[in-house]
């Protein structure tokens, strides 16, 4: 069993790190710029941002690979430095000196007919590819981040176990709440999407992104109870939650976002113990300020 594995199946805590987009956005990058070019034009600004959080108390961070996939790479004409993206942005966080190295699968950004005109068979062809890349660097675990329909989930995790089948695969939804409950903008509910996702074998299931921490600490809660209910093949499945910092807000200065580091931390604190629960961070919004205030509740 990896250090990562065994410190994820059996604690403490582990706190990950927070928005890498947003906060390269702080330092300058244009929205709507795919964050990977930083990667090859300004490496020195993803390290500061690594090593931000880990000198705040992160103890695994996220190298900036969620949309290093060919299907967003060839958007921006960046398919042919697909190897050199990932490789470089796995050795960019490994110089943070964080204590574990997250690969970053983001989705392909195109959905199943009749919404969009995604295809199943070009997506697995893209996190094999990607998967295989990432594999080969030295990454502690996979995280399957923001993924808004559990099919594409499912297949990117299927795709990465046959690729790496010795490398942990966390699997994180973004929920959004509704009057009945917790569900993807696909209509995908939490409980059973949950379920499924868990008995395919990843090492960890859970949310993050499109909400605050305050929705986050229930969906925890509703999460907890639904894998306590539900029996599922892969018993050593463990919870991480990242939630957003509030919702944006658009002023003279830029992006802002309405939570302080203060109120996530009280939010999130209260699952640093909660059985099951193996992995808390931040997700769009979430400076340094918000890991660090979380750190202080585990001390």
């Amino acid at each position: 069993m990896s250090d990562f594995l065994h410190r994820l199946r059996h604690g403490p805590c582990l706190l990950l790190d927070g928005g890498l987009g947003s906060e390269l956005i702080a330092r300058g990058l244009v929205p709507g710029t795919p964050p990977d070019l930083w990667t090859l034009e300004r490496p020195e600004a993803l390290v500061a941002v690594h090593r931000a959080y880990v000198e705040a108390g992160s103890d695994a961070i996220h190298a900036n690979t969620f949309g290093s996939n060919a299907a967003r790479l060839a958007q921006f004409g960046l398919l042919d430095r697909i190897e050199e993206i990932n490789r470089t942005a796995v050795r960019l966080a490994r110089e943070s000196g964080a204590r574990f190295v997250l690969a970053d699968i983001g989705p392909t950004g195109d959905y199943l007919p009749p919404v969009g005109q995604g295809d199943p068979e070009a997506w697995r062809r893209h996190f094999v590819q990607q998967g295989r890349i990432l594999a080969s660097t030295a990454i502690d675990a996979f995280h399957i981040e923001t993924m808004t329909d559990a099919r594409e989930a499912l297949l990117a995790l299927d795709a990465l176990q046959e690729v790496a089948p010795a490398i942990p695969v966390l699997v994180s939804m973004a929920f959004e709440r509704k009057k009945r409950g917790f569900f993807t903008i696909m209509g995908d509910p939490l409980g059973s999407t949950l379920a499924r996702l868990r008995a395919a074998g990843p090492a960890a299931v859970g949310a993050n992104c499109g909400i605050a921490s305050p929705d986050m600490r229930a969906l925890a809660q509703e999460a907890l109870s639904a894998m306590n209910e539900t029996s599922g093949s892969a018993t050593d499945v463990r919870l991480v939650f990242q939630p957003n910092a509030g919702q944006p807000r658009i002023t003279g200065d830029g992006v802002r976002y309405a939570q302080t580091p203060e109120e996530f931390a009280d939010d999130m604190a209260s699952l640093l113990t909660a059985p099951g629960v193996a992995a808390l961070g931040g997700c769009c919004g979430t400076d340094p300020r918000f890991i660090a205030a979380l750190r202080a509740r585990v001390r």
